[in-house]
């Protein structure tokens, strides 16, 4: 059995575009930073909601980034390739 394969001759289920990836990346890094920026005008009105944003902000990007995992594992079939491999011989024989 060979499980390196060459890649010809298949393509990709990936459809959608890197500008997707990009914009969660801007998101995950930006946002953060723009929380934490803007804690003393939000502390002005609300001490209370600054303190909450101050103590997740941290957490932003950890939270996303595990999200943005998850999606990109949950659009793959339990099978993998070697396993259906195996059940296409099965039947073959």
């Amino acid at each position: 059995m060979n499980h390196h394969e060459s890649k010809e001759g298949k393509t990709g289920t990936h459809k959608h575009s890197p500008l997707h990836h990009m914009m969660h990346m801007i998101i995950c890094c930006g946002l953060p930073i723009l929380i934490i920026v803007s804690l003393p005008f939000i502390a002005k009105y609300n001490l209370g909601l600054a303190t909450f944003l101050g103590v997740i902000a941290p957490f932003i990007c950890p939270i996303m980034m595990g999200g943005m995992m998850l999606t990109m594992l949950g659009g793959k079939k339990k099978e993998d390739c070697c396993s259906k491999k195996e059940s296409d011989t099965e039947r073959s024989i």
